[in-house]
C-alpha cells in the first residue's frame, strides 16, 4: 500500500473544447439566392452507347456534383446562374471535361456525355483493403469516402483532420483526444505522414492525450488513410498509414483569416512567375487558457499552442519540379496552486525539400532531404500542506534530432507492369535528462513510515535507421492485379534488422465490384525518442513483429450506394512491455502515480469484421453507416487481457440533408461497447497509535466493462449571399441527449463507525455542449 501527496491533476474542462466561435475568410464561388438552375443529362459509353452508372459528374470549382443512376442519368439542381465546366469520370473510363455549360434563371440545361473506356493506370489502382480517401481534391467514386464539404458540415468539436475520420469503421478514440487507435493497434503504431515526411509527435497538448493535431485542417488537401495491409513502401509501423497531402495552391492569391475562442488563424496562398511557382503559408495561435476562464475551468491552468506551416514549389520544366516545406509547432502548459507547480513545454520542428523528376516517359524519381527536432521539458513540484515537506520533484528534459535522405523510384514497363523501389535513411540522436524524487508512505509494522524514492537517468543514444523496399505491381489479366513487395528495416540503436514480405491484390469482379486482399509481415522498432525513462528504462526493446491478413469486398450499386465488407486479423508474436495507469485518469506525471503498472504480454491479437455503407450522389440526402465487430487482446500470464479501447461492437450512422444551397442539416449517432477498466478494492488497517489507513489494490487488469457509449451530435448551417461572398452561420451540438458516457471511475472513501464505505463515482467524458460559429468566404 502506498499513498503520497501529489500535484492536483489539472484537467481540461469539457466545455473548454466546445465553446468555439469560428470566423473564417476564404475564396468561394458566388451564390445566387433566387437565381438558380439545373444541369441534367445522361452519360454513355462512347464505344457501345450503353448507359454508364455511377459516373461522377462534378461542377468544377464548386461543391456541386452527382452520380449517375443505372440508366446513366443525372441532375444537379440549385446551381446559381452562370457558365460552368463539367468534369465527368467513371471507373474504367477516362476523364471528360465540358466547358461553356450556361445556366439561365429557373432553366434546365440538358447535356449528353460520352466517356471513352480507359482502364485505371496500374500505378493508380488501389490494391489495399481498408483504404479511405478523405477531403481529396481529385478522386474517383471508388476511393472517395468523405469530401471536404462533408467534413465542414458534419458535427464535430473544432476543425481537426484527425477528428474528421474518427467515425470510420475500425477507428477508436476518446472525446477529448484526437489520437486514433486503428483496428486494435496502440496509438504509436500508426504512421503519420505529411507530404511524405513522418511526423513523430503530430499532436498538441500531449499532457492531455493530444487534444488537437499540429496540422491546420485548412492546409490539408487530401488524406490517404489505410487501416491495414499497407504496401511495402511504408514501413516500421504495425497497423495503419495516415498519409496527408498539403493543399495545392491555386493560380490566384487567396487569403484566409480565422478567429475563434480557441484559435487565431491565418492562411495565404498563391502563385508567381505565370504560375510556375506556388506558395502557401499557414499559422495558428491557440488560446485555451481564455476558453477555460470563460467556461469556468481551472483558473490556475494555462494551456496555449501554436503552429506554422509553409510550402513553396517551382516548376523547373515540364519534367522537373522542386519544393520546400517547413512545420513548426509549440505547446506551453502552466499550472500553479498553493505552491504546487507544473510547467510543460513541447516543440516540433520539421523542414524538408524534394525534387520530382521524370527522367523518361517510363521512369520517375523523387528525392527528399529532411531535418527535424522534437523537444520536451516538464517541471513539477508539490508540497504537503500539513508539514510543508516536498512530496514530488520532477525535471524531465529530452530532445530528439534527425537528418534524413529519402528516394523513391517508379518504373513503368508496360500498362501491366509497374515497379517501385527506394530507400529511407535517417541519422538520429536523442538526449534524455530525467530526475524525480517522491515521498510515499508505507506501513511497517504498526507505523506509517515515509519512504523516499529517487530516479536519475541521463543518456544520449545515437544511431542510424535504414529502410529499403521494392514492390512490383503486375496485371496478370485484365481483372486481376497483384502486388508483391519486400521491405527491409534496420535500426542500429536497438540492433533490429527485419525483413517483411507482403502481398496485395485486387480482383475486379465487375466494373463496380472489387475484391481486395493483403497478407504480410509488419515490423516496428522502438524509436530512439521513445524510452520510458520515467519508469527507469534505459535500453531498447526488440522490434515488434506482426503477421496480418485482410480481405475486403467493395461494390457500388446502380443507385450510388457504396458497400464495403472487410475482415482482418493481426497476430503479434512479441509485443513490447508497456507501462499503463490502471485508473485511466489524465495525470501530468503518470509515471509517478500509485496506479502505475507494467504489462508484459507474450503475444497479442486483433481481429474484426467491418461493414460500411454510404450514399452521396449530390442530392438532398446523403448518409453513411457502419458496423464493426472487433476484438483486441494481449496474452498476459496465460490470460487474454483486452486493450484499453477495446470495442466489441461499434455502430456509426451519419445523415446529411440539403434542402437547398442555403440550408444544410447533419446528424451523427454512434454506439460502442463499454471500454474495459480495472476494478479497485480497498481495505482498512488500524495502526498502533489508533490511526486508520486505507489500502488500495487492483483486480485483474481490464477485467471490468464500462457501460455502453452512446452519443448523438447535430449541426445546422445557414448560408447567406453577400455580393460575391458567402456567409455561413452554424449551430453545433455535441452529445445532444446529454448522456453521461464514462472514461473510468474515481473513488470516495468514508469511515462510518469503524467501517470503510467506498463510493464509486463515474468519471464522465464530455457532456451536452452547444457551440455557435460564423464563416465568411470571399
Amino acid at each position: 500500500m502506498m499513498t503520497f501527496a501529489k500535484i492536483p491533476s489539472p484537467r481540461l474542462t469539457c466545455a473548454a473544447l466546445a465553446a468555439v466561435v469560428c470566423l473564417r475568410f476564404a475564396a468561394a464561388p458566388a451564390l445566387g439566392q433566387n437565381s438558380e438552375g439545373t444541369i441534367a443529362g445522361v452519360v454513355r459509353d462512347a464505344t457501345t452507347g450503353t448507359p454508364v452508372s455511377v459516373a461522377h459528374v462534378q461542377v468544377v470549382g464548386t461543391r456541386f456534383f452527382a452520380l449517375t443512376g443505372g440508366d446513366g442519368r443525372f441532375a444537379i439542381g440549385g446551381l446559381p446562374v452562370g457558365t460552368y465546366t463539367l468534369a465527368v469520370s467513371g471507373v474504367g473510363y477516362g476523364e471528360l471535361k465540358i466547358d461553356g455549360v450556361t445556366l439561365v434563371i429557373g432553366g434546365t440545361v440538358r447535356v449528353s456525355l460520352e466517356l471513352e473506356p480507359a482502364p485505371i493506370p496500374i500505378e493508380a489502382l488501389v490494391v489495399t483493403p481498408g483504404h479511405f480517401g478523405v477531403a481529396q481534391e481529385s478522386v474517383t467514386p471508388a476511393t472517395l469516402t468523405m469530401t471536404r464539404e462533408e467534413i465542414e458540415v458534419r458535427p464535430q468539436l473544432g476543425e481537426d483532420i484527425f477528428r474528421a475520420v474518427n467515425r470510420l469503421p475500425g477507428i477508436a478514440s476518446g472525446d477529448i483526444s484526437t489520437v486514433l487507435w486503428v483496428r486494435g493497434g496502440l496509438p504509436g503504431e500508426t504512421l503519420n505522414l505529411l507530404d511524405g515526411l513522418e511526423l513523430y509527435e503530430p499532436f498538441h497538448l500531449k499532457d492531455f492525450d493530444g487534444v488537437l493535431s499540429i496540422i491546420d485542417a485548412e492546409v490539408v488537401g487530401g488524406v490517404d488513410f489505410t487501416t491495414s495491409g499497407f504496401t511495402s513502401e511504408y514501413g516500421d509501423k504495425l497497423t495503419g498509414v495516415f498519409n496527408m497531402q498539403a493543399l495545392k495552391p491555386g493560380q490566384r492569391t487567396r487569403t484566409s483569416l480565422g478567429l475563434s475562442f480557441m484559435n487565431l488563424r491565418f492562411m495565404s496562398q498563391g502563385a508567381f512567375n505565370e504560375g510556375r511557382g506556388q506558395w502557401l503559408v499557414s499559422a495558428r495561435r491557440g488560446y485555451l487558457d481564455i476558453v477555460l476562464a470563460i467556461t469556468g475551468g481551472n483558473d490556475n491552468l494555462s494551456p496555449t499552442y501554436y503552429d506554422v506551416f509553409g510550402k513553396f514549389g517551382y516548376q523547373l520544366s515540364s519534367d522537373h519540379s522542386i519544393s520546400a516545406r517547413f512545420l513548426y509547432a509549440g505547446d506551453k502548459l502552466n499550472f500553479f496552486d498553493d505552491g504546487d507547480r507544473l510547467d510543460s513545454d513541447w516543440m516540433s520542428a520539421y523542414a524538408w525539400a524534394d525534387w520530382d523528376a521524370r527522367l523518361s516517359r517510363d521512369l520517375s524519381a523523387n528525392t527528399m532531404l529532411s531535418v527535424g527536432r522534437v523537444a520536451r521539458n516538464r517541471l513539477g513540484e508539490a508540497f504537503a500542506s500539513f508539514d510543508n515537506f516536498q512530496d514530488l520533484d520532477v525535471l524531465d528534459d529530452r530532445d530528439f534530432d534527425f537528418f534524413g535522405v529519402k528516394q523513391d523510384w517508379g518504373l513503368t514497363f508496360s500498362d501491366r507492369d509497374f515497379l517501385r523501389f527506394g530507400f529511407d535513411f535517417k541519422a538520429q540522436v536523442a538526449n534524455y535528462s530525467y530526475h524525480s524524487a517522491t515521498r510515499r508512505f508505507v506501513i511497517e509494522g504498526d507505523s506509517l513510515v515515509a519512504q523516499f524514492d529517487t530516479l536519475n537517468v541521463v543518456t544520449d543514444p545515437t544511431g542510424e535507421e535504414l529502410g529499403l523496399y521494392i514492390t512490383n505491381r503486375y496485371r496478370i489479366w485484365d481483372p486481376l492485379t497483384v502486388e508483391l513487395g519486400l521491405r527491409y528495416d534496420r535500426q542500429t540503436w536497438s540492433g533490429d534488422s527485419d525483413l517483411a514480405p507482403r502481398l496485395n491484390l485486387n480482383l475486379a469482379l465487375g466494373r463496380t465490384t472489387n475484391l481486395r486482399a493483403a497478407v504480410g509481415r509488419y515490423n516496428q522498432a522502438q524509436g530512439i525518442h521513445e524510452l520510458f525513462v520515467g519508469d527507469g528504462q534505459t535500453s531498447f526493446f526488440s522490434s515488434q513483429l506482426a503477421d496480418q491478413l485482410a480481405l475486403g469486398l467493395e461494390h457500388t450499386l446502380d443507385n450510388g450506394v457504396v458497400t464495403r465488407l472487410e475482415a482482418y486479423r493481426r497476430d503479434i508474436s512479441d509485443p513490447w512491455p508497456r507501462y499503463v495507469n490502471l485508473d485511466n485518469q489524465l495525470e501530468p506525471f503518470p509515471e509517478l502515480e500509485d496506479d502505475r503498472a507494467l504489462i508484459e504480454p507474450t503475444s497479442a491479437r486483433a481481429e474484426g469484421v467491418e461493414l460500411f455503407v454510404q450514399r452521396d450522389v449530390g442530392g438532398r440526402f446523403s448518409w453513411s453507416g457502419s458496423y464493426a465487430l472487433a476484438r483486441t487482446e494481449d496474452e498476459v500470464n496465460g490470460r487474454n487481457v483486452p486493450r484499453t479501447l477495446d470495442q466489441r461492437h461499434t455502430v456509426v450512422l451519419n445523415l446529411a440533408y440539403r434542402p437547398n444551397p442555403r440550408w444544410q442539416f447533419s446528424a451523427a449517432w454512434q454506439y460502442h461497447s463499454g471500454w474495459p477498466f480495472t476494478p479497485a478494492f480497498f481495505s482498512v488497517d488500524t495502526l498502533a497509535n489508533g490511526d486508520i489507513e486505507a489500502e488500495k489494490s487492483h483486480g485483474p487488469i481490464n477485467s471490468g466493462r464500462l457501460p455502453a457509449y452512446l452519443r448523438l451530435d447535430v449541426r445546422a448551417t445557414r448560408n447567406f449571399t453577400i455580393g460575391r461572398s458567402r456567409l455561413a452561420v452554424y449551430l453545433d451540438v455535441f452529445n445532444l441527449a446529454g448522456r453521461a458516457n464514462l472514461r473510468g471511475y474515481v473513488y470516495d472513501l468514508f469511515l462510518r463507525d469503524g467501517e470503510l464505505e467506498v463510493v464509486r463515482i463515474g468519471e464522465e467524458l464530455l457532456p451536452f455542449l452547444p457551440s455557435f460559429g460564423v464563416r465568411l468566404d470571399f
